[in-house]
């Protein structure tokens, strides 16, 4: 699925003009014009991540069928606000009807900015000189939908998803290379969240990676994403051979550009110490214990 969308937005973002992705009499702007002695981006100049005229996010809408796909969800009254006024964040939102929480379809906050990197004993050097396209915020929902048994609420979510996620990937990963930054990085704040991201992201630390890996190549074989989801944000997801609860946290994760960041996940180092804990890890969902929490804190549908 990964390989066939890349290849689709390959084309369509090579069939885009430089024109198209920049209003003339801002095209010829410096780095110097677009960003503050700070890192910060330059919001007077009214492009969004210091690059994109608003005519391109128009562009973007119109090339991509956003406001056609999401019509046939129910959504209506389609309209889409960019949040320029943060020197370092900027943010992008599509409401259907009033600019209001309860209304909001899109939410993306957006942030170019270096690592925050933990102590490791890995070189990574590359990582700390790179700059990222970081997602702060992705917020992708259907708020005139409701939760069913064919489509349960998994955690952190208020109103089922759009099933796009994938596709906005795959534009953001456009969007991060055209401005020349080393790759995508998201630190996801639940574990199934980790999991979907990780068709194409990694994560920085090797044994975060390993988890996920195991999660992914037992877990999700056994189990749906649902009991998966609630399994995790309940603790309920444990170590076979000890009995003691897994540990997972939110984590850094990056989906690689440039080739500096894919030699660090090339690495003997990283590719050894991800070996060293996928194999001695053994995970399952610990069932009783999950409905038991379940019933505690009532219908999670």
């Amino acid at each position: 699925m990964a390989g066939r969308l890349r290849k689709k937005y390959d084309r369509i973002f090579k069939e885009m003009t430089s024109l198209e992705f920049q209003n003339t009499q801002d095209f010829n702007l410096s780095e110097e014009d677009i960003l503050s002695e700070s890192g910060g981006i330059r919001h007077q100049t009214n492009l969004f991540l210091g690059y994109y005229h608003p005519k391109t996010i128009d562009l973007y809408l119109k090339k991509f069928h956003v406001f056609e796909y999401l019509s046939t969800l129910g959504l209506k009254d389609l309209k889409y606000v960019l949040d320029l006024t943060d020197s370092y964040e900027h943010k992008f939102c599509i409401y259907s009807g009033k600019y209001e929480d309860s209304k909001k379809v899109v939410e993306i906050v957006l942030r170019k900015r270096g690592l925050e990197l933990e102590e490791t004993p890995f070189n990574t050097s590359g990582l700390k000189d790179a700059e990222f396209l970081y997602v702060e915020w992705l917020l992708l929902q259907n708020p005139e939908k409701q939760f069913s048994f064919r489509r349960p609420r998994l955690p952190g979510q208020v109103y089922p998803g759009l099933r796009i996620g994938d596709h906005v990937m795959e534009i953001l990963y456009h969007m991060a290379e055209r401005i020349r930054t080393s790759g995508l990085a998201n630190t996801p704040n639940y574990l199934h969240t980790a999991v979907l991201f990780s068709k194409e992201f990694l994560f920085i630390d090797p044994e975060m990676e390993a988890i996920n890996q195991a999660i992914k190549g037992y877990l999700m074989k056994h189990y749906s994403l649902w009991t998966i989801a609630w399994a995790g944000y309940y603790e309920c997801i444990y170590h076979t051979d000890t009995g003691k609860p897994l540990e997972w946290k939110p984590s850094l994760m990056v989906l690689p550009i440039s080739d500096d960041i894919k030699k660090y996940f090339n690495s003997k180092e990283y590719k050894g110490s991800f070996r060293y804990y996928k194999d001695k890890l053994r995970i399952d969902v610990d069932r009783d214990l999950l409905m038991t929490k379940i019933k505690e804190q009532g219908d999670v549908i």
